[in-house]
C-alpha cells in the first residue's frame, strides 16, 4: 500500500518538475530528490559523486542536495530516542541541544554531554524511515529498469547503479553496523595522527539510535566546497587545503593496501579539516574490504604513477583475470586427453590477448597523461576494458576505484592545482612499492581472524548438492566460453589457426 502511495505522489512531483519551463535538466532532477525525500533525497546525493555516471552540470547540481535536508521535529525524533534507550534524553544526559547539528536523509545529529562530562554526537534515525526506504528501493528499482529498457544512459547500467545502492544503503539504516565499522577504522588508524576517527560508544548504540566522541573546532569540507569558508580563513586556521588534497588520497590508499579495511563514503558532508592540516571522518555506513590479490592491484596503480604502461598493463591485467584462469582450469579438467596440446593453445591465447589489451590501454593512458583531467573516467574505462578480455574486476576494488574518484572530486574543488598522478606518487614516496609489498604480504596491519571449524555434522548436505550441480553447470559454461575463445582467434591467427588443426 505504501508503495502504490508513494509510486503516486513521486508522479505528481515528475509531472510538476517536468512543465516548469524555467527549470533547467539538471534542477529539475535536483528538485525532483529533493521533494521526493526518503531513499530518493539518499540516491541523489549518491548520484552527486558519480562523475562516471552523470554529466558534470547534473553533479554539479545534486551536490546542494548533501546540505540540504528538512529537519524532523525534536518530539518525534526524542520519541524513537525513547523507544531505543528506555528514557528521554533528559535523564540520559546531562545536556542535550535540541537543535541538530547536521540533518541527513536518515538520520539527525544532536549534541550532547554524558554524565560524566564528555562531549558526544547522539545520531537519531528519522521515525519511518526503515518503512519508507523499503517502499523507495522496489520504485527505485522500477524506474532503473525502465531507464536501461530505453537505453537512457549508455556508460553504466541504470539497474548496476540502482542495485548497488539499495545494497548498501540498507547496512545504513542500521547503526550498529556503522558503529563496527567505526570502530575498526580507529583502531587502524591510531598509528596515524593526521587521520581522526570519532571514538564510538559501542555499548550505548543501538539499530537507531548511534553515540560518538564529538569533533569541535574543524571546518566541514562541505562548507569549502559552497565557498562558506574562504581559503584565507583556512589558512588562519593552520589548515592548507592543497596539503589535505594530497592527503586525501593517500590515506585512502594506505587504509586500502596496507589496512586492508576501507571508508568507502567519503563524500564533503561526510569530512571534516582540523587545524594542523588533520582529517576527520564521519558516517560509516558504507566501508569496504579489500581482496587478497591487492597487491596486483598496487602494482597497477603504480605503473598509472611511473607511466609504465607495460608495468601496468600486466599487473592490472593479472588482477582482473581471476575468473578467466579459474575457467581455463576448468575447461582443460574437462579435456584431459588433449591436456598438453590444448594447454600450450591457451598459453599462446593469453599472450595474445594481453598484448592487445596492452595496445588499447596504452590508447587509454596516453591521452590521460597528455591532459591529466578527472581520473574517474580513466578508471572507468580500464575496468572495461578488463571485462572486454574477459576479465573482472572483484566487487571491493571497483568500489575503492569510486572511492578514490570521489575524492578527486573533493580534492580538485578544494585544490585547484590537484593531479592524481601527483597524489599517486607521493604515496609511493612515503610507502615504497617493496616496503609495501611486504606489509601486506606479511598482514602486519591486519586483524587476525579466527578460523571456524565446521564439523560434518554441521553441512547442510542439500545445499551441498546445489553446490555441486552449479559446479557442473559451471564447468559446462567455461568449456563453451573458451570454445568460441579459440576458435575466435583462430580466424584471426595463423598459428592459433595450425595449432587447433594438430588437436
Amino acid at each position: 500500500m505504501l508503495v502504490i502511495k508513494r509510486l503516486f505522489y513521486l508522479f505528481r512531483i515528475i509531472i510538476s518538475v517536468l512543465f516548469n519551463f524555467k527549470l533547467t535538466g539538471p534542477s529539475r532532477l535536483r528538485i525532483f530528490f529533493e521533494r521526493a525525500g526518503g531513499a530518493f533525497i539518499k540516491l541523489g546525493q549518491i548520484l552527486a559523486l558519480r562523475q562516471d555516471f552523470l554529466p558534470f552540470s547534473y553533479i554539479s547540481e545534486l551536490l546542494k542536495l548533501l546540505s540540504k535536508n528538512p529537519e524532523t521535529g525534536f518530539i518525534q525524533m526524542q520519541a524513537v530516542f525513547v523507544q531505543e534507550m528506555g528514557k528521554p534524553v533528559g535523564e540520559f544526559f546531562s545536556e542535550f541541544n535540541e537543535e541538530p547539528v547536521a540533518s541527513g536523509s536518515i538520520a539527525q545529529v544532536y549534541f550532547a554531554k554524558m554524565q560524566d562530562g564528555s562531549n558526544v554526537a547522539v545520531k537519531i534515525q528519522r521515525p519511518g524511515v526503515q518503512e519508507t526506504f523499503e517502499a523507495d528501493f522496489l520504485l527505485i528499482c522500477f524506474f532503473a529498469g525502465l531507464f536501461d529498457f530505453f537505453r537512457l544512459f549508455s556508460a553504466i547500467p541504470a539497474g548496476e547503479v540502482a542495485s548497488e545502492f539499495v545494497s548498501w544503503t540498507r547496512r545504513e539504516l542500521d547503526f550498529t553496523y556503522e558503529a563496527r565499522n567505526a570502530d575498526a577504522l580507529y583502531e587502524h588508524s591510531k598509528k596515524h595522527p593526521q587521520t581522526v576517527i570519532p571514538r564510538q560508544y559501542l555499548e550505548l548504540t543501538t539499530p537507531r539510535v548511534l553515540i560518538q566522541e564529538f569533533i569541535k573546532d574543524g571546518v566541514p569540507v562541505e562548507d569549502i566546497l559552497f565557498r562558506t569558508v574562504e581559503r584565507k580563513q583556512l589558512l588562519e586556521k593552520n589548515i592548507n587545503p592543497d596539503e589535505l588534497a594530497i592527503y586525501l588520497i593517500k590515506d585512502e590508499m594506505r587504509q586500502y593496501f596496507i589496512d586492508g579495511f576501507f571508508h568507502a563514503d567519503p563524500h564533503p558532508a561526510n569530512l571534516i579539516f582540523l587545524p594542523e592540516n588533520q582529517l576527520v571522518y564521519l558516517d560509516f555506513g558504507i566501508v569496504g574490504e579489500a581482496e587478497e590479490n591487492r597487491l596486483l592491484f598496487l602494482k597497477s596503480l603504480y605503473g598509472i604513477a611511473k607511466k609504465d604502461l607495460d608495468f601496468l598493463s600486466r599487473h592490472f591485467f593479472e588482477f582482473g583475470q581471476k575468473e578467466f584462469s579459474d575457467e581455463i582450469d576448468v575447461f582443460l579438467q574437462a579435456d584431459l586427453p588433449r591436456r598438453q596440446a590444448t594447454k600450450k593453445i591457451l598459453e599462446k591465447l593469453k599472450e595474445l590477448i594481453i598484448d592487445n589489451f596492452k595496445k588499447e590501454l596504452r590508447g587509454i593512458m596516453n591521452s590521460w597523461y597528455e591532459n591529466e583531467k578527472s581520473a574517474a573516467i580513466v578508471f572507468l574505462k580500464i575496468i572495461k576494458k578488463v571485462e572486454e578480455y574477459g576479465g573482472s574486476i572483484p566487487r571491493e576494488a571497483v568500489l575503492f576505484f569510486r572511492t578514490l574518484s570521489i575524492l578527486e572530486m573533493v580534492a580538485l574543488r578544494i585544490s585547484p592545482s590537484f593531479a592524481m598522478i601527483k597524489a599517486l606518487n607521493l604515496f609511493f614516496l612515503e610507502y615504497p612499492l617493496d616496503e609495501t609489498e611486504e606489509l601486506i604480504k606479511e598482514g602486519v596491519h591486519e586483524e587476525e581472524s579466527g578460523e571456524k571449524i565446521i564439523s560434518l555434522t554441521d553441512v547442510d548436505w542439500e545445499f551441498f548438492k546445489e553446490i555441486s550441480a552449479m559446479e557442473k553447470e559451471k564447468k559446462l559454461v567455461a568449456r563453451e566460453r573458451m570454445r568460441e575463445m579459440i576458435f575466435y582467434y583462430a580466424e584471426k591467427y595463423e598459428e592459433i589457426r595450425s595449432m587447433v588443426k594438430k588437436l
